[in-house]
Order: structure tokens, then sequence, then C-alpha cells
């Protein structure tokens, strides 16, 4: 039987070590992940990225399994806002998720780097006071399943995205889009309806 300067000199030990050092840095970071998810989205078998950040709480939001928020992602909560996410739904790097009121996206949703979804935007009609000091005007999302939302897109508050629809990138997005039809531009129009 080999002794334990044997393998020292082979470096086993040091490799032991590092191999332990790194599964158990991965491991912990896991962890705070999961507790992360929990704490601020009600459920462990959501997937976060890096540097996601978090900014209020709400305490009626449901998400599905399978769902992903990529790295840097930002998130803004009211008090009494109303957050449904379904399964197997991707938000991509640095999307901005604002919901003051009421967001619901359904299954197999792809939501494009960049993109931002707001359901409240700045008053800007009462004259009396600064725009910043005025209460802000909001109204529901609602995105149903097998959506794609392309890269760097904007989701105005009152819209409506219907099943099958394809947001070109780049493009502002405000009231109902049309089941299975592509939509681009600023703002967003019709062009044509996905084909088989």
């Amino acid at each position: 039987m080999k002794n334990s300067s044997y393998y020292r000199k082979l470096g086993l030990q040091d490799l032991g070590r590092k191999i332990f050092s790194v599964v158990l840095f991965k491991f912990r970071w896991n962890l705070i992940r999961k507790l992360r998810a929990f704490y601020h989205f009600k459920t462990f078998k959501l997937t976060l990225g890096k540097n996601i950040q978090v900014h209020g709480m709400s305490f009626n939001i449901s998400i599905g399994p399978e769902t992903i928020f990529y790295d840097n992602c930002i998130f803004e909560f009211g008090h009494g806002s109303e957050i449904g996410i379904g399964s197997n739904v991707l938000f991509s790097y640095g999307v901005v998720f604002t919901c003051i009121e009421k967001i619901i996206i359904g299954n197999d949703v792809q939501i494009g780097e960049y993109t931002s979804i707001r359901d409240s935007t700045h008053q800007y009609t009462e004259m009396g006071k600064p725009m910043k000091y005025a209460k802000d005007l909001s109204g529901p999302i609602i995105i149903e399943n097998d959506v794609w939302i392309g890269r760097g897109c904007l989701i105005l508050s009152g819209t409506t995205i219907e099943e099958g629809v394809v947001v070109a990138a780049n493009s502002v997005v405000k009231g109902r889009l049309k089941k299975n039809g592509i939509y681009g531009g600023m703002p967003a129009k019709f062009i044509k309806y996905r084909t088989d």
C-alpha cells in the first residue's frame, strides 16, 4: 500500500482538494440561487442566472416549472401586483420586467434579450406638478402561449399578445396582436401570418 507522501508527490491530494472546493463552491451558489428564487418568486423550480435584481415584493405570484431567467434580468414589483408566468418560459439576458398591476405570461414563451415589459408608464397630463411626482398610469399585459418576442422590444401597458405571435426585434408593442401573426416596427404593425 502506498503512503500519503507518494500521492502528495503526484499532486493527487492537491487535485482532490481543488475538485472538492470547486464542487462545494458550485453547490453553495446553486443553493443560494434556489433560495433566492423561492424568496422572490415563490418556487424552487425556477432557474436564475447571475446578477438578477429584484425590487419590491409581490405576494400574488405564480411561476411554472422549467422557467429560466438569464443573467442580468431586472424585476420590479408593486405591493398589489399580480404576476403569472407559465412553464417553460425563457427570459433572455437583461430583460426588464416591471409589474405594478397585472402581467400574465403563458407557457412556452421566449423573450429576447434586453426586452422591457412594463405595465405602467408616467403620466404627463397633470400640469400642476413635475411629471416625476405624478401617479403612474397602468394597465394589464397578457402574453398567451407559444409567443416569441425578439431582442430589444418594448411591451407597453394594456397589451394583449395572442397565442403563436412573433414580435420582430426592436418593436414597440401596444394593443392587441392577433393569433399566429408576425408583427414588427415602432409601433408594431401586422406583417403577415405564420405559415407551416
